[in-house]
């Protein structure tokens, strides 16, 4: 089926007008699911409740455009050759144009706790070994605990992985690493960067979090050239120049079922869109409770989103100094730990308190982009720093829905816990960058409210629902639902969260819509795009620009290639 492109707009579509399939939600999951859709030929719809595509892995802007700082794109891994985010990217065409800049080889990540440096590296062998030299009189118990969330992550020794997968997979991390004999510094130096799906390790399966390791030890960690908001920029381009539209301030009040079948949508402003497939990348509990609603759930999935728990979320600090960290050899990663109890900091958490000592991963983007230019002019720097805090509501004195408009910003109470917690993640960064309050010339912070009105997720997570064995493996949420014509992507289906997962995620649901294996196809070299159609680069190209309505540079004319549907 050959059909010829129009050109994107802004305004509502025709009433009558019916697309292949609606992407709710334009974070990088759905915006890949889109992109390969409207490059085997579909006529896609990605709508965006926010006025920028990327989701987390969106930027913005301060004080005069002079500062840029990444919402939630620090590190990722598998970006290598052969890799699943350059095998995702390759049946776009855009490896070209998304660069992945491998971040410190010698060690990607700077883990910090009391009395203990430690540079996490690629390499399981390499990472054993610094393990061992960091507590050389635990290395029986080290040599134990990482020959088994090897075999468990990496299917190293094939036929013992079964046997190490029931005893320990399952089992929270924390009595692996007992069972071993570890001390609370090797604990916490082998939980460290579990901030990067904030969960206590109490309750994190062995699995989980050998998972996460092998993630970033097989190839070793990056970050996209020019900031995350380049990938929602290249995406979006894939789209419109294949014949499909990204709407932002677009907001999906409900799917619309009919007989059975998801047909399409219906905005916040009344308007309906009609489509043979639906697909939500929005929050997987907002989806079904808000979206569908419960008239149209099993009894099984009404009890799951009952007792659904999300991971916690995040407490960020965005900071500008006048100082360029790179002269100093400043890591452009690390996680910084006050004291070693890694559970101690979840428990308050949990029970709805925020420590008077916070964890706190730093990322820097002019140290991890070796031009620089896009986070802060010359002789500055820009930093993320992030922790977690409280979810609920009351505990920051906020009343009513934050999507819907619900006051807060100025509310004196919320103000007061928005500074207290600043200050406190600022203690923990001078641990690594003593002068950070001197240098200091920019600085805010974005609380868990903060999440959950700019991304419409539940509780204000980041990474979606909780890392249980139940929610893992076989029982992780499908893409395919029960619901014929509806589809589901992002950080809670089966693909798992993160953004290497989720753009992986995407292709995979984009094939459950066509009906074909996606991936093997390009793995087996097939490239389902021309870049001689995509938009060409200038020098003047701005990501932020053209991830928002009506600033994406547009060819006069556009071709669409011939694709079977």
């Amino acid at each position: 089926m050959t059909q010829t492109a129009t050109p994107p707009t802004q305004g509502h579509e025709a009433a009558d007008e019916t697309w292949d399939a609606v992407v709710v939600g334009a974070g990088p999951g759905g915006l890949t699911c889109g992109a390969y859709l409207a490059a085997n030929g579909k006529r896609v719809l990605v709508l965006e409740a926010n006025q920028v595509v990327g989701g987390s892995t969106q930027v913005f802007r301060r004080a005069g455009n002079k500062f840029e700082f990444d919402v939630g794109t620090h590190y990722v891994g598998e970006c290598g050759p052969g890799g699943r985010m350059q095998t995702a990217l390759t049946g776009l065409a855009l490896t070209e144009r998304i660069k992945w800049l491998r971040q410190r080889p010698e060690g990607h990540c700077q883990v910090m706790i009391p009395g203990t440096t430690f540079q996490t590296p690629t390499g399981w062998d390499t990472y054993l070994d610094r393990l061992v030299a960091a507590f050389p009189g635990e290395e029986a118990g080290l040599r134990r605990c990482v020959r088994i969330m090897r075999i468990i992550a990496a299917g190293e020794r094939p036929r013992l992985r079964p046997y190490h997968l029931l005893r320990w997979g399952i089992r929270p991390i924390t009595k692996l690493m007992d069972a071993c004999g570890l001390s609370a510094d090797a604990q916490a130096v082998i939980l460290a960067e579990n901030g990067d799906y904030t969960w206590p390790p109490y309750r994190t399966p062995t699995a989980m979090h050998a998972g996460f390791l092998h993630h970033y030890l097989q190839a070793g960690a990056y970050y996209p050239r020019g900031g995350g908001q380049v990938i929602g920029a290249h995406l979006t381009d894939v789209i419109t120049t294949h014949g499909g539209r990204v709407r932002t301030k677009a907001r999906v009040e409900r799917i619309l079922i009919e007989d059975g079948r998801a047909v399409g949508v219906r905005l916040a402003d009344g308007e309906e869109i009609r489509a043979e497939a639906v697909v939500s990348a929005a929050d997987f509990k907002k989806t079904w409770a808000d979206l569908v609603g419960d008239e149209h759930l099993t009894r099984r999935l009404r009890r799951r989103l009952r007792d659904l728990e999300m991971t916690l979320p995040m407490f960020a600090v965005y900071v500008a100094l006048d100082v360029d960290l790179r002269e100093r050899g400043t890591p452009p990663l690390a996680w910084v730990w006050p004291t070693n109890d890694v559970d101690g900091y979840y428990r308050e958490v949990e029970a709805g308190r925020a420590p008077e000592q916070m964890p706190v991963g730093i990322s820097c983007p002019t140290a991890k982009d070796p031009e620089g230019t896009h986070s802060a002019p010359p002789g500055y720097s820009t930093l993320e720093l992030v922790s977690w805090a409280p979810k609920g509501h009351e505990f920051w004195n906020v009343s009513g829905d934050p999507t819907e408009g619900a006051a807060y910003g100025r509310d004196e109470r919320y103000l007061e816990l928005k500074e207290q917690l600043t200050q406190r993640v600022l203690d923990t960064a001078e641990l690594m960058i003593p002068d950070i309050r001197e240098r200091m010339v920019f600085c805010e912070a974005s609380t868990p409210i903060t999440q959950e009105r700019f991304t419409m997720t539940s509780d204000g997570s980041c990474y979606g629902i909780a890392p249980l064995i139940k929610n893992l493996g076989p029982f992780r949420p499908r893409v395919t639902t029960h619901i014929p014509g509806l589809f589901l992507a992002g950080g809670s289906t089966e693909h798992m969260f993160g953004i290497n997962a989720t753009i992986w995620g995407g292709m995979g649901t984009a094939g459950a819509v066509l009906g074909r294996d996606l991936v093997a196809e390009v793995r087996d070299g097939a490239v389902f795009v021309d870049e001689a159609d995509l938009t060409p680069i200038t020098d003047g190209f701005d990501p932020l620009l053209a991830s928002k309505p009506g600033s994406v540079i547009r060819r006069a004319a556009r071709r669409r290639p011939k694709a079977t549907a």
